[in-house]
């Protein structure tokens, strides 16, 4: 079976990455939701749910009449932005390159053989499959508006890379825009004016004592990261009427966004907040018995204790974590991740569609 198995997972993947499903290419999300969604016509019986919010299309797929299975498997089929020929996939070595082969075009190949293969099952578990197209740019349109539709489950797997590890907590997220006000004046002149780029200098070496930046990925500990800048009215002689400038800030579990924003404030006095956008944190019991099981089952496919971990960036998981539901992202092993030599293996892809297969029929 894995002969065949690995060969349709070969096919779905790289038939995926051939879409530039980047946020800004409506066509190309059109066009692979369309892909996934005949896909799934194909297979008799099931459910199919397809809907849109904000150009960014969505499909649900549940083996049952149902708004809430017990599990929901969960991928997401945008990508970030890419070179061309990365989008045309390679297949070497026992990896496919390309852009979204690791994160996530793999898993949505994985997801769609394995509910052919549920469907065909004589007691069909109930288990929810979701495609969304609007992770890479926050979720909010698919599977956050999912869950605000009424999509629920006992316990969601988010797909995302983990190299078969297991993700149960991840940072949340804020993006910050403030304003500092200056005075104009010739550049020639400085007492004649107020130059704010003075008062975001002085403002970050505050922010830095509060926040310092951390040694490692090891520090588990909220990050302030200035991004962008702009300053000035495009004359290299004056002093700048304003600077703006946008935090990333990945905040822990124990830190509040409330408790950033006012540190902002003391740190750059007198500034304007332009704009904030936020996510929540994820966070599940690594003793939670629908984790252990998740973990016993990695474990007797790749004969090793699977890996615990945290991360620093954020995930669709997150969405339902924050609405009480257990959920962990686990997914194929690759490298790459946003960079030019993206690439999944192989293997780990036959080895996740085993113990999704394993989790959902036993």
């Amino acid at each position: 079976m894995d002969s065949a198995l690995r060969e349709e997972l070969v096919t779905l993947t790289t038939e995926l990455v051939r879409f530039a499903s980047i946020a800004d290419r409506p066509d190309q999300l059109a066009a692979c939701s369309d892909y996934v969604a005949a896909y799934l016509n194909s297979i008799p019986g099931i459910f199919v749910e397809r809907s849109e919010a904000g150009g960014k299309p969505a499909i649900v797929a549940t083996l049952h009449a149902t708004r809430t299975p017990a599990l929901m498997l969960n991928g997401h089929l945008d990508v970030v932005v890419g070179r061309p020929e990365q989008f045309v996939p390679v297949v070497r070595d026992g990896r496919i390159y390309g852009r979204g082969a690791q994160d996530m075009k793999g898993s949505c190949a994985v997801m769609l053989r394995l509910l052919r293969d549920l469907a065909a099952h004589p007691a069909r578990p109930d288990v929810g499959f979701q495609f969304v197209c609007d992770e890479e740019i926050g979720g909010a349109q698919g599977t956050g508006r999912l869950l605000t539709e009424g999509w629920r489950c006992d316990f969601m797997l988010c797909l995302e890379p983990t190299d078969m590890g297991i993700l149960f907590a991840h940072k949340g997220g804020m993006w910050v825009d403030l304003r500092l006000p200056g005075h104009p004046a010739h550049g020639s002149r400085p007492w004649d004016g107020h130059n704010p780029v003075r008062d975001l200098a002085h403002g970050l070496v505050a922010l830095e004592a509060h926040y310092p930046v951390p040694a490692g990925p090891h520090e588990w500990r909220t990050t302030v990261t200035p991004t962008l800048l702009h300053s000035g009215a495009g004359s290299r002689n004056q002093i700048a009427p304003a600077v703006q400038a946008t935090f990333d800030i990945r905040w822990t579990g124990d830190d509040t966004p409330e408790r950033i924003l006012a540190t902002l404030s003391a740190c750059f006095p007198g500034s304007e907040v332009l704009a904030v956008d936020s996510c929540m944190p994820l966070y599940t019991d690594p003793e939670h018995p629908a984790v252990g099981r998740v973990a016993e089952l990695l474990a007797q496919r790749l004969g090793t204790t699977p890996r615990f971990y945290r991360e620093h960036f954020a995930t669709d998981a997150r969405y339902y974590t924050s609405a009480g539901i257990p959920a962990i992202c686990v997914g194929p092993v690759g490298a790459g991740l946003h960079a030019d030599d993206e690439w999944v293996s192989i293997d780990s892809l036959v080895d996740l569609y085993h113990v999704l297969l394993a989790y959902a029929t036993t």
